[in-house]
């Protein structure tokens, strides 16, 4: 009896994509526009009283201009066939995105309430979810394979259409290439894996030999200014320096979230006999939160809990960086303020949305500084 052999399907489109070869920077991009936007927008309005455009009959929001803003960010790259264009994209759609999503509180009540306590909140999760869905994407996609080296290197390829390859783009071409022409180890190979093979040896023959040139001019100021700035950095930044400031920075964080729990406990043995002293109203004023109903309620006990323990995670980091424990101390400080930055922060820009950025720049800081440490001095050792 003849064996029926079945053709195994193909899987989806969006489980083989390959990340461009600059898609953290383009997302970097969209993400410091998205959040540059949205702040600003909010600090402009408060400052100015919230002015309108329009007349009595008109009101032109600037949804308007951030939907008109992504729109033009859609057609830039169907209609334009240059790699540089994506910086303009991701420009406008960070931006776009921003002002679109900063009036979110009017799309969500009925009588279109601009300052609904879950907008701020909710802009921020998306920026959350954008962080999350892009870096995934990009560590998910970089596979081993023919498909993904020969797809990096027509890429760069494709950038040397438009400007000439710089000396770290080229090698890299090289590199990808190189690696796609390889032969695998595994002689199962499917046979459009070898044709991507052949095709990589060809491309391989032919670019050094096609004119494509290292950029011989100048980088732009914005570049030069970054050069600059990091190697001031490095030079400056030290191991004592840096530890001295992540020891500071983790310290006074974790005892100023840990502290919120004694104005948490006098706010609640307050309110258990039903009275309202004058000590509980400045505590509560402090704290930034809401006691009037059960969800005011549902906030105290949740900012309680979250501020002990993402507070308590940096302080125990602390201590570990001072008895020399380093790894651990950066791995500790590390899930403390990415706990901060994801679940804590939503709450507090329920609350308090220009407190919670303030806090959400400190916290990114740290973080910065955790990395570097664990990069520069921790892992390097």
């Amino acid at each position: 009896m003849a064996t029926v052999h079945r053709q195994r399907r193909a899987p989806p489109w969006w489980h083989r994509a390959v990340a461009r070869s600059d898609a953290v920077a383009h997302l970097r991009l969209t993400l410091v526009t998205f959040a540059v936007s949205v702040l600003g927008i909010r600090i402009y309005l408060a400052a100015t009283g919230y002015p309108q455009i329009g007349g009595q009959t008109l009101h032109i929001a600037h949804a308007l201009w951030g939907g008109l803003l992504l729109f033009v960010a859609s057609l830039l790259p169907l209609l334009i066939a240059d790699r540089r264009v994506l910086t303009t994209v991701a420009l406008l759609s960070g931006v776009g995105a921003g002002l679109f999503v900063d009036e979110v509180g009017k799309f969500i009540t009925a009588d279109n309430d601009y300052f609904f306590p879950a907008a701020a909140p909710i802009a921020y999760a998306v920026f959350l979810l954008t962080v999350l869905v892009g870096l995934r994407f990009v560590g998910r996609s970089r596979e081993c394979s023919p498909r993904a080296d020969l797809r990096a290197a027509l890429d760069l390829i494709a950038a040397a259409l438009d400007s000439d390859l710089t000396p770290v783009q080229r090698a890299e071409l090289d590199r990808r290439l190189r690696a796609a022409a390889t032969p695998g180890a595994d002689p199962s190979d499917a046979p459009s894996e070898e044709e991507l093979r052949h095709l990589a040896a060809g491309l391989l023959e032919v670019v050094p030999s096609s004119g494509l040139q290292l950029a011989p001019v100048r980088p732009g100021r914005l570049r030069r200014l970054v050069s600059r700035l990091d190697r001031w950095v490095d030079r400056r930044l030290t191991e004592r320096l840096l530890r001295t400031g992540l020891l500071v920075g983790l310290t006074v964080l974790g005892l100023v979230a840990v502290s919120d729990l004694a104005v948490i406990t006098a706010i609640a043995v307050d309110l258990s006999d039903g009275s309202t002293s004058e000590l509980t109203d400045v505590a509560n004023g402090f704290a930034r939160i809401e006691i009037e109903d059960a969800r005011g309620v549902g906030f105290l006990f949740a900012r309680a809990v979250l501020d002990v323990l993402a507070g308590s995670m940096l302080v125990v980091a602390a201590v570990l960086l001072v008895r020399g424990r380093r790894r651990s101390a950066m791995e500790l400080a590390r899930h403390g303020l990415l706990l901060f930055l994801t679940v804590v922060n939503l709450l507090l820009f329920y609350l308090e949305q220009f407190a919670a950025a303030a806090a959400a720049l400190v916290q990114l800081a740290l973080l910065y500084g955790v990395r570097r440490y664990q990069d520069h001095f921790v892992e390097r050792s």
